[in-house]
């Protein structure tokens, strides 16, 4: 992350982070050489001052009848993130709190199907499983080429959310995909792991995955064009879930 991403999270972004990166680059400045080497309005640029002193990321000194700025000790920036880290974690645990009374509102409509593209797409249709805790899930995945598209750190961390979620999983490969249980083992069939495997034929050919989740299918392309989509059906569901016990139970 470079300093600029840091400094959005703590609310300083456009022409502020301009301002601080030349003050931190260049040394103490005026506004009004500020204004001329970023070629800023004068507003703009007491705006961004009056923020970054607010923060206390700069300091202002007259010299010479002249106000100069400059960059306050770096730690201060530190103090701010941390500040920060606590008020989102204390959000985030109030907003838990609130989640199950929201979700029950008739004014939210979950669409029927939501598209993601890309390996950031991908991956957030497989966040949007672990929004569910104490299910059976059933899935149907070309393994190896899943771990290219979604990566191995990505389906550790997701294997880890998923058990911490208690979320069962019965998951069809083919023959073909048994990988390195050494190499991944967050993949395997241990118990701990909540999951079941069976293998289809090796001449069976997968490009595409799918998920079943309480009434939702994630589908996953492993192909060349990097897609998800997500649809929101309990028929459908229902559909794809019976489809799939009959594969599951056809075999050993």
């Amino acid at each position: 992350m470079n300093i600029e991403s840091i400094l959005s999270l703590v609310g300083v972004t456009g022409s502020a982070t301009r301002v601080f990166l030349e003050l931190l680059q260049n040394g103490p400045q005026t506004a009004a050489f500020l204004a001329k080497k970023l070629s800023l309005p004068r507003p703009s640029i007491y705006d961004s001052l009056h923020l970054l002193e607010a923060k206390d990321f700069v300091v202002s000194q007259s010299e010479e009848r002249k106000t100069l700025f400059s960059i306050n000790n770096p730690g201060t920036i530190l103090q701010k993130l941390d500040d920060s880290s606590t008020k989102l974690e204390k959000a985030k645990k109030d907003f838990k709190g609130m989640l199950p009374e929201l979700l029950k509102s008739p004014r939210i409509t979950e669409p029927k199907i939501k598209m993601f593209v890309g390996k950031e797409g991908c991956q957030q249709t497989m966040r949007d499983i672990l929004w569910y805790k104490n299910i059976e899930t059933y899935t149907l995945w070309p393994m190896h080429k899943m771990i290219e598209v979604l990566t191995p750190e990505f389906l550790e961390w997701h294997n880890k959310k998923r058990v911490e979620n208690k979320m069962s999983l019965k998951s069809i490969r083919k023959e073909i995909d048994k990988v390195d249980l050494k190499k991944y083992p967050f993949i395997g069939a241990k118990k701990e792991d909540l999951r079941e495997i069976k293998f289809l034929p090796k001449n069976v050919d997968l490009s595409m995955s799918y998920w079943i989740y309480a009434d939702n299918v994630a589908f996953v392309s492993a192909g060349k064009e990097l897609y998800g989509f997500i649809v929101h059906s309990k028929e459908f569901a229902d559909m794809m879930k019976f489809n799939f016990n009959i594969i599951w139970n056809s075999r050993k």
